[in-house]
């Protein structure tokens, strides 16, 4: 038999050992760690790009962190989150995602609050494939690493602080354009330029009107709206208010049925004298500026919480000049708010035609940011109502049309609206204040225009806003 050579055995190489270990531990993290960005990133861009106009983007980012968090199965690899949220920004500028283009420097705040829930959402993610080292407790039972419990309160707090900063900054930042709104309506035509008409300049001097006009030869947009209402009006906190007065083509002189028109948010009298055409024939009329517009002296918009005396200091001054036999009124979005607010404790004010008007400040705000911001509706409406309650010192709501109109008692009320309203969603505004109005037993009526947005009513439907108008108020005006 042949003798069999002993072999040499080689001992292990330990470095070339710790060289294999760690190349294959690498082999099986990188690609979770790769799977883990790529879902961080996707889910950012999906859920803040397409759906930050939605509330649901902040449940739906701590989902898209959980995602990853599962994927990458570690809570060492939290700053592939920080990584995703850099590529974010560029991405989302070369694909031109609606938030991006139309509120950059908000969109970019939200961004990083929604890079804090992702990454609360990634933490709370690797702790469903924790898995607890056996430490043994009594009774042999393995108990969780503490850092688990670590990690679930870091996530939490980081999560509660996001959703707590974009409410603070949208609270303070959205309180002010509130309170000071910019863009106001620039128009400064009068009766007289767009339709011919005669009429009497409120607290102004009416030559100021003129001198308007000669230095803005483009009456839609003005640089200015010229001298500050006088002393003549004043509201009983001091502020002046400037209107047009203008009497009813029929000459049934100032003791015929008048009615007050209020304009909206940022709008002024010459925006609202497009719903004086249909009045004319018959009613003398009387188009205010509320105070922060128009030629209205300068304060804090309030919704139409303050902005009710305005309307009443007017209503005041109708009375003692003109006297007339009866008052009736008309409103657009604020406006209609103001209006209610004021007849509430006016019973001078008849009757009410209140168009495109919110029910809740709190849903419109939520519906115009997400429509026109493409930001998520809340929590951001109510951290800016709650800031502008503290800065005008009352609670906003208190004066929502949906409760207001419910203490009008017999007084009757026409709603118009449009179906194609996306910032006072009818089924928001409209029919939840009809319904208020119809359980407090006052007398309302609804009519939808179809297709028209927020404050185009009529603009869509010129004939029948007319003939609905009309009908509502010959009954009530010649009684």
């Amino acid at each position: 038999m042949r003798a069999m050579t002993p072999g040499i055995l080689v001992p292990p190489d330990p470095e070339r050992a710790s060289i294999r270990s760690r190349l294959a531990a690498t082999g099986g993290v990188l690609p979770r760690l790769v799977v883990g960005l790529v879902i961080a990133l996707v889910g950012m861009l999906v859920v803040g790009g397409w759906l930050s106009a939605s509330s649901w983007c902040w449940p739906l980012w701590i989902v898209v962190g959980m995602a990853a968090g599962a994927a990458s199965g570690s809570g060492r690899h939290i700053w592939l989150v920080g990584l995703a949220t850099l590529a974010f920004y560029p991405i989302s500028a070369w694909f031109g995602l609606p938030a991006f283009t139309v509120t950059r420097i908000h969109w970019i705040i939200l961004t990083i609050v929604g890079a804090a829930l992702v990454a609360t959402g990634y933490a709370l993610g690797t702790l469903v494939w924790w898995q607890p080292r056996g430490i043994a407790r009594a009774g042999g039972a393995p108990r969780a690493r503490p850092a688990g419990a670590r990690l679930l309160i870091g996530a939490v707090v980081l999560g509660l602080l996001g959703v707590g900063s974009w409410s603070g900054y949208s609270g303070v930042v959205g309180a002010e354009e509130m309170v000071n709104p910019t863009g106001k309506w620039p128009h400064c035509d009068t009766p007289a330029s767009r339709y011919g008409w005669d009429y009497e300049a409120i607290n102004y001097d009416k030559a100021d009107d003129l001198r308007l006009a000669a230095a803005d030869p483009d009456l839609k947009d003005c640089a200015t709206q010229g001298t500050t209402a006088g002393s003549e009006v004043v509201t009983i906190d001091g502020i002046p208010i400037a209107a047009w007065y203008i009497p009813a083509a029929s000459a049934t002189g100032p003791r015929g049925p008048t009615l007050v028109i209020v304009p909206g948010w940022k709008s002024n009298k010459s925006e609202i004298l497009k719903y004086a055409l249909p009045f004319h024939s018959t009613f003398n009329l009387l188009l205010v500026d509320l105070r922060n517009g128009g030629r209205s002296g300068a304060a804090l918009t309030t919704w139409g919480y303050r902005e009710s005396l305005d309307v009443r200091a007017m209503v005041d001054w109708l009375v003692r000049t003109k006297d007339p036999s009866w008052i009736g009124g008309m409103g657009n979005s604020m406006g209609g708010a103001t209006l209610l607010a004021e007849a509430v404790d006016d019973p001078r004010m008849e009757a009410l035609i209140l168009d495109s008007m919110h029910a809740s400040v709190v849903a419109t705000l939520g519906d115009g940011i997400e429509y026109e911001q493409h930001l998520p509706g809340y929590p951001t409406a109510w951290a800016m109502v709650a800031t502008t309650s503290i800065r005008i010192g009352t609670d906003l709501t208190s004066i929502d049309p949906v409760r207001t109109i419910a203490q009008l008692g017999d007084r009757p009320v026409l709603l118009l609206h449009g179906t194609a309203d996306m910032l006072d969603r009818p089924e928001r505004s409209a029919e939840r204040t009809v319904e208020a109005a119809r359980q407090a037993g006052v007398p309302v009526l609804l009519h939808y225009c179809e297709g028209a947005t927020h404050g185009a009513v009529i603009d869509r439907c010129p004939e029948q806003w007319a003939s609905w108008v009309d009908d509502f108020l010959r009954p009530l005006a010649t009684r």
